[in-house]
């Protein structure tokens, strides 16, 4: 028992690590992150984010992670990138763990959706919690990989609205969420999702009978305000907002002046897929 809980205090600070990280949103790895990670010496090159940050901890008084980088041996360092996806791993059971029960306890819930043009599904649970309406992310999945069995064919496999409709269904049955209270079916207005013969959301809706299908107001408003653009006016002035933009922004004098009568700067319009 000494040497199961000496091992756990060594693996807690690199957990914590981790941690920290995945909440700053900061990236762990960069181009090098494999090999013994020496605290004597400042490496020349940059080893990133994750293992520059246990050598400064281990450098600021964190003795157990200093022993544990010292006298490891190479294969029990518990630093790789191997050790840290499972780690990440383990943490994202236990995130995931948390929202189900919430669920649960809520027992109804919606599902929102999308695929991206690279086939990989997100999905995310809206429930109420504490008197408040979450959206949780559970997670990304490969609709090909959790699909279509690996075939030597040249022929790509078609990924239609049923078999992401019961790709859907599958994941909700393993996360053990029962698919009568399921109230809602969050998607974007595509063929493949709202088809009336084919569509995910009619495949979801056999099994799920009292899921409602709410359209993404995101998708609506970006469809609304692109097709608006074919009207000359509105064509017209969204140039010239544009002109006024790139015409304060191009300057700095101009930029201090507006700044200091507006208290406040001229933002560009985000040539993105989503238009605020």
């Amino acid at each position: 028992m000494k040497q199961v809980t000496e091992n756990r205090e060594r693996l807690k600070p690199i957990l914590e690590s981790i941690i920290f990280l995945g909440r700053q949103n900061i990236p762990l790895r960069s181009n090098r992150d494999d090999g013994s990670l020496s605290l004597d010496d400042m490496p020349l090159s940059n080893e990133g984010n994750f293992r520059e940050l246990l050598r400064y901890r281990a450098e600021s008084g964190n003795s157990k992670l200093k022993e544990q980088l010292k006298t490891s041996g190479k294969n029990a360092t518990y630093i790789s990138k191997t050790t840290q996806n499972q780690l990440i791993d383990c943490c994202a059971k236990e995130v995931i763990g948390v929202i189900l029960e919430r669920v649960k306890s809520a027992r109804y819930y919606s599902i929102i959706f999308d695929v991206s043009h690279s086939s990989q599904l997100s999905i995310a649970l809206c429930y109420a919690f504490d008197n408040h309406r979450r959206e949780d992310f559970i997670g990304f999945v490969d609709v090909h990989h959790a699909t279509f069995e690996p075939s030597t064919a040249e022929k790509e496999p078609t990924v239609n609205g049923k078999v992401v409709g019961q790709l859907v269904l599958s994941l909700l049955e393993e996360m053990g969420l029962n698919l009568l209270d399921s109230v809602g079916i969050g998607t974007d207005g595509c063929a493949i999702m709202v088809s009336n013969n084919y569509g995910t959301v009619v495949e979801i809706q056999k099994k799920a009978k009292n899921a409602s299908h709410c359209p993404c107001f995101n998708h609506a408003l970006n469809l609304s305000l692109s097709r608006s653009s074919a009207v000359s006016s509105i064509r017209n002035a969204i140039g010239i907002i544009k002109e006024v933009v790139v015409f304060f922004n191009a300057s700095a004098k101009r930029n201090y002046v507006l700044n200091k009568v507006l208290k406040a700067q001229l933002t560009g319009i985000g040539e993105t897929r989503w238009i605020e």
